[in-house]
């Protein structure tokens, strides 16, 4: 009794000492001129309670203890901590938080230069940026996250390809390059996508090839665990000063580097999944064959490979070939690295392993990469710089087009199973008598690997001659090795011409950069100071491709050219050096007004001696005209900016006359032979020019906190460097000369905000919104238009026009009245327009590839050592034809395909009067589906072009991070000074009304400029990754 007793009386007295701690605390808050400041946040230090002001900036709270503490913090001012004292009342005035508007960003050759003295747009992403969503090509890390940029992926497997476009297409030519100059520590690196000929000498079965689906951008040999700072030069005013290689804009990414003081090293470690992303649904009513019948007829004749026979009876086993072909991918990558050094020396070191797996069988890709760089300060005036880094990267990929891996896909019936692929003597199973190769063997015993090797480095210094004048010098060195082989076994149906196939292919490239800027910085007057930079660049770049093609297989799966009894070659090289002296003089007053105009002559070995001189003027201008308004709280800094530029394209190396190759059956009689080439070049090829305006706008509200960035852009290129068709009466098939204009005309948004920001939670928001407009003003002189790419099936064609925009797909369609409606004809079935004239298909304009508008909202929440990140995508428009959904159409296995054998009346109107005067009355005309041939693709679809193209606009959730900082007590134990866990899921959820895999993937590959069609690559997936960072 007597324990229970003092148990209540310790109960009661602590409870009636903490009742007498207690107090409720209440005030005012204040902004700097004096007036009540409502929605501030106020916390008790080292708690969650809180609340926050009302509308007259008064609050109200209660607190424990002697001393307490209370945090209070607002968007635009800075957090205070104020100790209660034992007061009643506590008012307080915030404190205005000037954040520092002198942000900088790295320009051309690696100058840095504050953000508001420019006239131009630039956006710099940080290494937290870029890592955020862990992938492996740098390329894809800027999807959604920079205004006026898209990112085309060319398939989902490892290794694959992407492509930059920066404000839009640029050039008439499909093969030409449109994509930015990617400069790496102040010295140009190659991104090309080389796309070697791996199809044999003797020609393919493939009716659309496009191997270059397959086919790694160079870009992907950086790891970007090495980037400290990727930087986009969006305009011609931006990137001028790089001359002609810069008129698509340049990327400038700076590597980490040491720094003074203790060494410290990083640990990195990820595993990943990946799964195959949105896919179509396949149709479970009806097995193989034709008309209903097992059997292409009743006679007999052999099964083919279409999904049209009869329905499936109860008790027969259907399969998901989709689901029991593709596999999980597998990643796994480690990264270390270590910097430190002295104030006279500091160094960065890192090694990097990445090995992936793809959801295709036996696909797989790996990097290896290494990286050194120093800085030694030798004097006050004397600074040298160096780095060296080496690639090696590659794998086995699944080929892209048609007799590829998805091709085959797209005609696997559903009462076949695709992994029944192989017979008991290592043959493969044939379900189509000889039409179609079983996916699974494919992606088994046909190869295409590659194997590259590269090196870069550089070796410079900065020299102070005098306190206004420094003198800057940077030579570099990019080269790689690229080894390609293509294994095609005979019995495929792709090797059925030649008894299986091997190509060996090997491209070369070594780029040399030497880089001299003088620099002249000086104060005219106390208010007006200026600087001038004098500068030349040489550029000298040797290319070369040797491919070697062996046909006809000694023994069938043995993988080396000697294995062949008809042997093939080529070998191609060039050679291109180009000069370039160029100034760039800066002035600027009191910090308000800057001044920025360049200029660059560039002299280029492709072009002939009388056009191989060509010279480009830029001016940029930038007012900060906040400084003339009165103090506020409401607009913290206002800048207007205006630029105009022009920047050439000059053109590849051997464009100009003709180009001879080694011809077939020679040497003859000790004699060689060479065939002249089918294309011929101007004599007078001039560059292009691309001349650019641009105006825009950088407001901050709020104390810095909330941030809107606008820009207009107009720029016109012309000149363009064009393949004509010719008439083969010439006795050319092409003839390239200067012809042609396409205007782009833009708007890019960009807002970020702090939206809550406290001692202990915040959130970050960054939203961007762009929209690109590409006209085609003229094409050559004498042509109508310029036919890109004409798929055939189902009469798609990407052409170019004058008048009309790029990215315009033309077609066949439905016949209509002038009222819109579609004509049904005498069998009940849908008809084709057709050209009154001749009775041909009628082509017109049916869609366009290229996005209404882009958008990107990142946004970043933190509490405590918990992040959380989320980026949703958005594109607006673009159609594209899936070129495998037309096959899976034709061939029966895609859901949308069940309706058969049954009568149906189409909507529209039939004609009841003649075809010189119609009379149309609505349509009862009863037509039967799957009767007589009248099968769903090869009738009322019927290869119409407006039918097979479809919308790819999507939504999708393109990274989702979460992240835990390890608390520091706990690490500090064991010799750790920072430890952290990620989880990332990339394309988690993707909203489309696109029906087949997701449609990002390009059929063409990040190599080239034709837009519009999918399929018939590996598709997109979903990826989880898991990832721990530690530090030493």
């Amino acid at each position: 009794m007597l324990r229970v007793f003092t148990l209540l009386t310790l109960f009661f007295a602590v409870v009636v000492s903490g009742a007498y701690a207690q107090q409720t605390v209440s005030g005012k808050v204040f902004g700097e001129l004096n007036d009540p400041l409502p929605g501030v946040s106020v916390v008790i230090a080292g708690t969650t309670q809180g609340t926050i002001t009302d509308l007259n900036g008064e609050y109200k709270i209660s607190v424990d203890g002697d001393s307490p503490s209370l945090m209070f913090s607002f968007i635009g001012y800075e957090n205070q901590s104020v100790e209660v004292g034992g007061r009643s009342v506590v008012d307080i005035t915030m404190v205005t938080d000037v954040k520092s508007l002198d942000e900088v960003v790295v320009t051309a050759f690696g100058v840095e230069q504050k953000k508001k003295a420019l006239g131009y747009a630039v956006q710099q992403l940080d290494s937290k940026e870029l890592m955020e969503s862990q992938q492996s090509n740098v390329v894809n890390a800027l999807q959604g996250r920079v205004a006026g940029v898209q990112i085309n992926s060319s398939s989902g497997q490892p290794g694959s390809g992407s492509s930059i476009i920066i404000r839009g297409i640029t050039s008439l030519n499909p093969s030409a390059n449109n994509q930015p100059l990617i400069v790496v520590d102040g010295i140009v690196m190659s991104n090309a996508t080389d796309v070697p000929d791996i199809l044999p000498s003797s020609g393919s079965n493939a009716a659309n090839s496009a191997e270059q689906g397959s086919s790694t951008n160079r870009m992907a040999d950086i790891n970007p665990n090495d980037i400290e700072s990727l930087n986009v030069l969006k305009g011609a005013a931006a990137a001028a000063l790089y001359g002609v290689r810069a008129a698509n804009g340049a990327i400038i990414i700076t590597t980490k580097s040491g720094k003074a003081g203790k060494t410290v090293v990083n640990f990195s470690a990820t595993q990943g999944w990946d799964v195959l992303g949105n896919r179509p649904e396949l149709q479970e009513k009806y097995r193989e064959g034709r008309y209903g019948r097992l059997r292409f007829n009743s006679d007999g004749s052999p099964l083919r490979f279409q999904t049209q026979g009869p329905k499936v009876r109860e008790g027969t086993e259907i399969y998901d070939n989709i689901e029991n072909f593709f596999e999980t991918g597998r990643r796994q990558e480690y990264n270390i690295s270590a910097q430190g050094g002295t104030e006279q020396a500091r160094f960065f070191t890192s090694i990097g392993r990445l090995d992936q797996s793809g959801i295709t069988p036996e696909s797989d890709w790996a990097r290896t990469t290494f990286r050194l760089r120093g800085d030694i300060t030798a004097s006050d005036k004397l600074t040298i710089r160096s780095a060296i880094s080496y690639t090696n990267s590659g794998g086995n990929k699944a080929l892209s087009g048609d007799k590829s891996i998805m091709s085959s896909m797209s005609y696997m019936t559903n009462s076949f199973d695709v992994t029944d692929y192989i017979n008991p003597d290592g043959s493969m199973k044939d379900y189509s008598d000889g039409i179609i190769d079983n996916p699974l063997y494919l992606a088994k015993y046909a190869k295409y690997t590659d194997d590259v090797n590269r090196i870069s480095g550089n070796v410079g210094f900065n020299y102070k001659i005098t306190p206004w004048l420094s003198a800057d010098y940077t030579i570099g060195l990019d080269q790689y090795n690229d080894n390609r082989n293509r294994f095609m076994p005979p019995g495929l149906d792709g090797t059925s011409q030649t008894g299986g196939f091997i190509v060996d292919a090997n491209i070369g490239r070594r780029e040399i950069n030497s880089n001299f800027l003088l620099t002249a910085t000086v104060d005219l007057t106390e208010d007006l100071n200026a600087s001038l930079t004098l500068g030349q660049q040489v550029i000298d770049i040797n290319s070369r491709s040797t491919t070697r093609r062996g046909e006809g297989f000694l023994f069938s799966d043995f993988n080396d050219i000697d294995n062949t009894s008809n042997l093939f070659g080529s070998d191609n090289k060039s050679q291109y050096r180009q000069v370039g002296f160029f100034f760039d003089a800066k002035a600027n007053y009191k910090g308000i007004v800057y001044l920025g105009v360049t200029g660059r002559n560039d002299i280029s070995s492709s072009l002939s001696e009388e056009n191989n001189s060509y010279f480009y003027p830029a001016v940029n201008l930038g007012l900060i005209f906040s400084e003339f308004l009165s103090s506020n709280q409401i607009l913290s800094y206002g800048k207007v900016r205006a630029s105009w530029a022009q920047v050439g394209k000059d053109a590849a190396p051997h464009l100009i006359g003709f180009t001879y190759s080694g011809a077939s059956g020679f040497p003859f009689d000790g004699a060689n032979g060479f065939r002249k080439s089918s294309v011929a070049g101007d004599v007078n090829l001039k560059p292009e020019t691309t001349t650019s305006f641009e105006i825009g706008t950088d407001l901050r509200f709020i104390n810095n906190r909330l941030s809107l960035d606008a820009t207009y852009y107009v720029q016109n290129s012309t000149n363009m460097i064009t393949n004509v068709p010719l008439s083969n009466s010439t006795g050319l098939s092409r003839y390239t000369t200067n012809a042609g204009e396409i205007e782009n005309k833009g708007i890019e948004l960009m807002l970020n905000a702090e939206v809550i920001k406290t001692s202990a939670f915040t959130w970050d928001m960054n939203m961007n919104w762009s929209k690109n407009e590409a006209t085609v003003i003229s094409v050559a002189d004498g042509i109508d238009e310029i036919e890109v790419y004409n798929e055939g099936k189902s009469e798609i064609i990407y052409k170019l026009v004058p008048g009309g925009k790029v990215g315009d797909l033309y077609g066949n369609t439905m016949a209509r009245t002038e009222d819109g409606q579609v004509i049904i004809g005498s069998d009940g079935f849908p008809q084709r327009a057709t050209d009154p004239e001749t009775g041909a298909l009628a082509i017109s304009k049916i869609g366009n590839a290229i996005p209404d508008f882009i958008a990107g909202w990142n946004n970043r929440i933190s509490y405590k050592g918990i992040s959380l990140s989320a980026l949703l995508e958005w594109r607006k428009g673009g159609d594209v034809m899936d070129m495998a959904l037309i096959n899976g159409q034709r061939n029966g296995i895609w859901k949308d395909t069940e309706r058969r054998f049954e009568d149906v009346i189409f909507a529209g109107v039939k004609n009841v009067g003649t075809a010189e005067s119609p009379v149309y009355e609505d349509n009862d005309i009863v037509a039967r589906l799957d009767d007589g041939g009248n099968t769903y693709r090869a009738s009322w679809l019927a290869y119409v072009g407006e039918n097979t193209l479809q919308d790819a606009s999507w939504l999708r959730l393109r990274t989702v991070t979460l992240g835990y900082q390890l608390p520091s007590t706990l690490i500090n134990k064991v010799g750790l000074t920072s430890a952290r866990i990620t989880f990332t899921g990339n394309n988690l959820f993707v909203n489309t009304p696109y029906k087949g895999y997701d449609p990002e993937s390009n059929y063409f590959g990040s190599g080239s400029n034709i837009v519009g069609f999918t399929g018939m690559t590996v598709p997109g997936t979903k990826s989880y990754l898991v990832t721990l960072n530690l530090k030493f």
